[in-house]
Order: structure tokens, then C-alpha cells, then sequence
């Protein structure tokens, strides 16, 4: 129950930015404003101020990258396994594959702050540097590879994916001046550092604003085996590999909270953009989201009781 106090207020803002948006408050087209506000300035200078002051001399940190690209590939085998199982169509298994591996990084790094600090903060900000570029690339090449337009260069559609993306540009940014002991930038610094304490609070109304309750149909197997990879198999690939590295602590508590939270909201973009199942994306979204108000705590409670 403390637990699940301690992470409510992290739905309670989800919630209530989707009333606001359902009431059109303050106004028309107001949170569509918000979320390209966070996405292109208030999340990627959150995420530089983080990954600028990540100490690599830390031996941990390689294996805390194993831990969750093994995650991610085990997670990725176990959906296309269960895609091929159910006969669905090619477009609906990457929207599966969406579902499963992708992750919502506003919400991961909000818990994060918010049950561990600043150090669970810094420890969320480091999964998403391995995180988010290894997904990108993943998920650009299998959707090419299973359905894309033959006349897409393969190389050039991951550059523009990876280039186009703000979170990751502000990730290498962030990492590459630390890198070189460039960091921390004087007033620069300062600047983002400001940014990015405004930035949790604002970005969960907005990713509450834009949950598509229409979206909701009959959904059928594809969501749940996409769900029981998301909210199943990746948490306990993380803790698999966690205990045979002989990780401990507060990053396998962090680890975890990339495999309880729902799927990303930009998996929908990137399936009409790509060619997969883009409506049945929008209600993977949508039913995740909803799913992670008990996902979450249940995951932490009992991994909490397991590892002490």
C-alpha cells in the first residue's frame, strides 16, 4: 500500500491530463502544443542534464547495458514467436513487436524520480541511452525488412529515424561532452538543469492528453501476447540476467521499470509511418497505459519482496 501511495500521484497526473484534454481545457489544440513543447525541448534537456553527469568509471554500467539489451532481445523472440503462433499478418506483428519492446520513457523516468531520486534518475536516464537508440534501430529494421517499400534504402531510414529524434540527439550530446570532460557547461548547465525540473510533472499530463480512448476495439490475442511480453517476459529477463551478473541494488530496481511501464506513445506514429497496424497500435497504447496502474506497483511489490 506505501508503495502504491508513493507512485499514485505518477496516474493521478496521467488521469487528469486526460480529462483536460477530454474537456478541452484550457483550450482547442492546447496539449497538442504541450506534447511537441516536451518532446523537442523539455524531455531532451532533462535527459542531457542527466546523462552529462554520468559517472563512467562506475564498473557497473557495462553490465547494466546487458542487462537491458538482453531484455529487449529476449522480449523481441518471444513476440515474434507468439506472432507466428497466432497467424497475424505481418504489419499487425510489428505493432506486437511495438508493443512489447517499446517503452514509455516520460513515465520510466518519473517513477524513477519519484520512488529512488535523483540516483534512480540517473539510473533511468543511462537505460534510456541504450534504450532508445537500440529500439529505433530495431524496430526500423524489422518493420523494413517485413513490410517497408523495397525502394526505401535500409541505412538511410535508420539515419533519418535516429537523426530526427530528439531524445536520442540530446542522449549522445549529453554522453559525448561528459565523454571528454567538457561537462558540466557553464550556464548551459544551469539552463537545462532548470528545464528539466519542470519537465516530469508537465509530460505526464501531456502523455495523459493524448491516450485515445476511441481507440479501444476488440483487440483480440495480438494485444495480449504483445502485453505479456511488455508487462511479463521483459521484467523477468531483467531479473534473470540481473542474478547472473550479480547485479544488486537500486539498478535492478530501475532496470525493472522499463519492463512494467506501457509501451511508448510514438510506437503509433512510427506504424503509420512504416506500415504496420497502426489502429491496433493506438488500443495497444490506450490498454497498456491502463494496465500499467496495476503493472507497476504489483511488479515492484514483488520484486521488492523477492530481492529484499
Amino acid at each position: 500500500m506505501s508503495l502504491f501511495i508513493a507512485i499514485l500521484p505518477v496516474f493521478l497526473l496521467l488521469i487528469m491530463g486526460a480529462l483536460l484534454q477530454r474537456w478541452r481545457f484550457p483550450f482547442e489544440g492546447f496539449w497538442q502544443g504541450v506534447d511537441k513543447l516536451v518532446y523537442w525541448c523539455l524531455f531532451p534537456a532533462l535527459l542531457f542534464s542527466k546523462t552529462s553527469v554520468i559517472d563512467f568509471t562506475n564498473p557497473m554500467l557495462g553490465r547494466y547495458g546487458i542487462v537491458l539489451i538482453s531484455a529487449l532481445l529476449i522480449t523481441a523472440i518471444f513476440t515474434y514467436i507468439a506472432a507466428r503462433l497466432i497467424h497475424v499478418p505481418a504489419p499487425t506483428t510489428t505493432s506486437m513487436l511495438q508493443g512489447a519492446v517499446r517503452f514509455n520513457t516520460f513515465i520510466t523516468l518519473a517513477l524513477a524520480d519519484r520512488l529512488y531520486g535523483t540516483e534512480g534518475l540517473i539510473f533511468a536516464a543511462l537505460g534510456a541511452a541504450v534504450l532508445i537508440p537500440s529500439v529505433n534501430i530495431f524496430l526500423v529494421v524489422t518493420m523494413v525488412t517485413m513490410h517497408g517499400k523495397k525502394q526505401q534504402s535500409l541505412g538511410r531510414l535508420i539515419v533519418k529515424e535516429l537523426l530526427r529524434n530528439p531524445l536520442i540527439l540530446a542522449i549522445a550530446l549529453g554522453l559525448g561532452l561528459n565523454a571528454v570532460n567538457l561537462t558540466p557547461i557553464p550556464i548551459v548547465s544551469d539552463m537545462t538543469q532548470m528545464l528539466a525540473q519542470a519537465t516530469l510533472p508537465l509530460v505526464l499530463l501531456a502523455v495523459g492528453a493524448g491516450v485515445k480512448l476511441t481507440a479501444i476495439r476488440s483487440v483480440g490475442a495480438s494485444f495480449w501476447w504483445s502485453a505479456m511480453g511488455r508487462f511479463a517476459v521483459f521484467p523477468c529477463s531483467v531479473l534473470l540476467v540481473c542474478w547472473l551478473l550479480e547485479i544488486q541494488g537500486l539498478a535492478v530496481y530501475v532496470a525493472l521499470l522499463f519492463g512494467v511501464v506501457p509501451t511508448a506513445t510514438s510506437a503509433y506514429a512510427l506504424a503509420k509511418q512504416l506500415g504496420g497496424d497502426a489502429d491496433n497500435m493506438a488500443a495497444f497504447i490506450t490498454l497498456q497505459t491502463a494496465m500499467s496502474l496495476v503493472t507497476v506497483p504489483f511488479s515492484i511489490a514483488l520484486a521488492q519482496s523477492w530481492l529484499g
